[in-house]
C-alpha cells in the first residue's frame, strides 16, 4: 500500500477504533459513502544552520517537485498512493538529484487522535548561496552526500470534539454543517536526524561560524507540549479551516563536528498548523490543505538549527455507493 523511493511515496490514514455520540447539528458523516479522489501534494522542507550572534545562516533544501495520484475513502479506511516521477528535468539539472521517503499515518481513537510522520531526505542544494555571493555555473551548490531524516508521533486532543471533528475538517470523511472551533492540545514525541560525509558548512564559509557549526552528524531527541485553536468557517457549502498550536520543546542529543562531540540539552519554541479551503457537498468534495511545522534547536549559545516541515495538497473527490465487495472487505 506504501511506495517508497526517489519517485514514489504513500499514505495511508485513519483506522478508528470507536466512534462517538457527536451533534448531528454541526456534524454529518459520510462514511457509508465511497470516496475517490484525485490528489496533488506538494512536500515543503528545509534545514537552517544560524550563527546566532551575526545573524548569518546557510539553508539546505532538497529537490521536492509537486507530485499526483489517487485515493479513497471508506468507513474506517483511506489511503493515498502518490507518484512523483519528477519530470521538471530543469530543475534536477537546477538544485540536483533528492532521494526521498514519505510515510504519514492517522489512528483515530474514539474522540483523539494519533498521527504518525516519517521522511528521509538524500541529497540537498544550499538554497541561499547568494547571501555569500558564492558563484556556480548551471546548478546550485549541491551536497548528495547530506541526509536527513524526520519521525514524529503525535496525540491530539480536541476539547469540543462533539461540536467540532478535526478528522471532518482534514480527512473530509463528513461535512461541518455550522461553524464551530476547538481547543487542542497536542503531545509529540519528534526525533531528528543529520549525517554528512563532511562537514556542512562549505570551506568558504567556516569564518562566519565556529568551529562547532562543521557538524558532520547529529541525532536529537524532542519531547514537545502544545496548546492552540482550530476553527472552521461555514458557508453554504463551502468551509475555511484556521489553526494555530504553539507550544514547547526539550530537545536533548549529540552532535559531532570538526570540533569534537557534544551534547546540547535546551528548551525550545515550536509551532504547528493545519489548515484547509474548499467546497464539500454530499456527493463532490475539492479544495487545498496546507500543514506547517516549525522547529528550532539551540546547539550552543552562538549556533542554532531550525527545520520547516509542511506540505500544500490539492484534491477533487467524488463520493458514490460502494460496491458490495467493499462491504464485505471493509467491514465497520
Amino acid at each position: 500500500m506504501v511506495f517508497m523511493g526517489t519517485y514514489s511515496y504513500g499514505q495511508v490514514t485513519d483506522l478508528p477504533l470507536e466512534t462517538y455520540a457527536y451533534d448531528t447539528n454541526y456534524i454529518v458523516n459520510y462514511g457509508n459513502l465511497l470516496a475517490v479522489r484525485v490528489v496533488a501534494p506538494r512536500r515543503l522542507y528545509d534545514f537552517r544552520l544560524k550563527n546566532r550572534q551575526t545573524g548569518d545562516l546557510i539553508k539546505y533544501r532538497p529537490n521536492l517537485q509537486t507530485a499526483f495520484g489517487l485515493g479513497f475513502t471508506y468507513r474506517w479506511l483511506a489511503l493515498d498512493v502518490v507518484f512523483n516521477p519528477k519530470w521538471n528535468k530543469k530543475k534536477t539539472a537546477k538544485y540536483g538529484e533528492t532521494r526521498e521517503f514519505n510515510l504519514k499515518g492517522t489512528l483515530y481513537l474514539k474522540k483523539y487522535m494519533l498521527d504518525v510522520l516519517l521522511s528521509s531526505y538524500k541529497g540537498m542544494h544550499m538554497a541561499n548561496a547568494r547571501d555569500f555571493n558564492l558563484l556556480w555555473d548551471s546548478q546550485y551548490p549541491y551536497r548528495p552526500d547530506i541526509r536527513s531524516s524526520n519521525f514524529a508521533l503525535s496525540f491530539t486532543i480536541p476539547s469540543n470534539y462533539k461540536k467540532y471533528s478535526p478528522k471532518t475538517t482534514i480527512q473530509l470523511d463528513g461535512k461541518m454543517k455550522k461553524s464551530a472551533g476547538s481547543v487542542m492540545y497536542i503531545s509529540t514525541l519528534y526525533a531528528y536526524s543529520l549525517k554528512a560525509d563532511s562537514t556542512i558548512v562549505p570551506a568558504g564559509l567556516a569564518a562566519s561560524f565556529s568551529p562547532y557549526a562543521a557538524i558532520t552528524k547529529m541525532n536529537m531527541l524532542h519531547l514537545q507540549q502544545s496548546v492552540g485553536y482550530a476553527y472552521t468557517f461555514i458557508h453554504q457549502n463551502f468551509f475555511l479551516t484556521l489553526s494555530a498550536f504553539p507550544g514547547v520543546s526539550l530537545a536533548m542529543g549529540t552532535v559531532r563536528s570538526d570540533a569534537g562531540k557534544y551534547n546540547p540539552v535546551n528548551l525550545n519554541f515550536i509551532l504547528s498548523s493545519k489548515n484547509s479551503l474548499g467546497y464539500n457537498t454530499r456527493r463532490w468534495y475539492a479544495g487545498m490543505y496546507f500543514i506547517y511545522r516549525y522547529q528550532n534547536d539551540k546547539l550552543t549559545d552562538d549556533l542554532a538549527l531550525n527545520y520547516n516541515l509542511g506540505e500544500w495538497r490539492l484534491f477533487i473527490a467524488y463520493r458514490l455507493h460502494a460496491p458490495y465487495i467493499l462491504h464485505a472487505v471493509i467491514p465497520k
